[in-house]
């Protein structure tokens, strides 16, 4: 039996008929190696060209929608300004002045008591472009412009056009029945 096992044995150690010594040694008969797997250079450099043509076409619209976040974030944050400054007034049961400065793109909130002190600076990129209604005649476009928030009462009237770098706008505009800022031109 041990004798079987040996003749077994060498059957499965031997080449399979048919191949050459080249073959059975990974080499092909015209004393090539067969291809490494992977990448060549070649290969490499065309698929950086399509990424790179890829990532040319998406990155103006990738930053127009940042832009678009920047200005919806912007008008989203003047709304809960105009808001606290509101219920603050309601609070203390004393006007708030919001004063709203172009130039300088911030609003601020004052208390008239002086307790009370809140600022918001707007993000780069979004300016305050006008505020309804209009400035006295003579006034500059751009001069601070202040509305009184009296407690229980709601907010006067006033819009706070707000304006990306690529020129898309939005208005927040206080509705005077109610008091709540209400963001106008989400679509634009």
């Amino acid at each position: 039996m041990a004798a079987a096992m040996r003749g077994r044995r060498k059957k499965m150690k031997s080449k399979p008929a048919g191949l050459s010594r080249e073959v059975a040694r990974g080499r092909r008969a015209s004393g090539k190696r067969p291809p490494a797997p992977g990448l060549t250079l070649l290969e490499l450099l065309v698929a950086m060209a399509i990424a790179g043509m890829i990532l040319a076409i998406s990155f103006p619209s990738v930053t127009r929608g940042l832009d678009g976040v920047r200005l919806q974030s912007s008008a989203r944050r003047v709304a809960a300004f105009v808001n606290l400054a509101r219920a603050q007034a309601d609070r203390d049961q004393t006007p708030v002045e919001l004063r709203i400065d172009p130039a300088a793109n911030r609003f601020l909130a004052l208390s008239a008591a002086g307790s009370w002190e809140r600022d918001l600076a707007l993000e780069s990129g979004v300016k305050i472009t006008s505020i309804l209604p209009a400035a006295s005649a003579g006034a500059f476009p751009l001069d601070p412009r202040s509305f009184v928030l009296l407690p229980n009462v709601p907010a006067p009237r006033f819009q706070v056009r707000l304006t990306s770098e690529t020129g898309r706008t939005l208005t927040v505009a206080v509705d005077p029945l109610t008091g709540v800022p209400q963001i106008d031109g989400a679509g634009r």
